[in-house]
């Protein structure tokens, strides 16, 4: 043989070094992997939430582009949409007041999960948007 071609032999301090994951490793692994997961379960509805939230003001914006209305039909239709879209939220938490060029409408909305014992997530949402008169 070569020099170039050396056997590669295993000894027995080398196979001790080379062992996979323990037992407690492997358990330490699945439960971080498990925490983000359930984390992640926890989160989604609450994203959801806020991604359906938006639409519905993207969509009141759009829609009275155009033709202006008054603000309790304003906030008489964003409370119909809320409903095609599942969403309940606290009458206070929408308001519809007048601006320079038209009514500002606001959502101010607090979600809370609970994750583990007292800890909890919480989402705090604050948007508004100007519709014309």
């Amino acid at each position: 043989m070569g020099p170039n071609r050396q056997q590669h032999r295993l000894n027995l301090r080398s196979r001790h070094a080379q062992a996979g994951v323990t037992a407690v490793g492997f358990i330490i692994l699945a439960s971080v992997f498990g925490l983000v997961g359930f984390a992640g379960l926890k989160l989604f509805p609450m994203y959801m939430t806020r991604m359906r939230i938006d639409t519905v003001l993207e969509d009141v914006q759009r829609d009275y582009q155009d033709s202006p209305k008054a603000p309790n039909e304003i906030r008489q239709d964003i409370y119909g949409r809320f409903a095609v879209e599942g969403l309940r939220l606290p009458r206070e938490a929408v308001s519809v007041t007048p601006g320079r060029t038209g009514y500002n409408i606001r959502i101010q909305h607090e979600d809370r999960q609970s994750f583990l014992a007292d800890i909890y997530f919480l989402l705090l949402y604050d948007r508004q948007v100007e519709v014309p008169r």
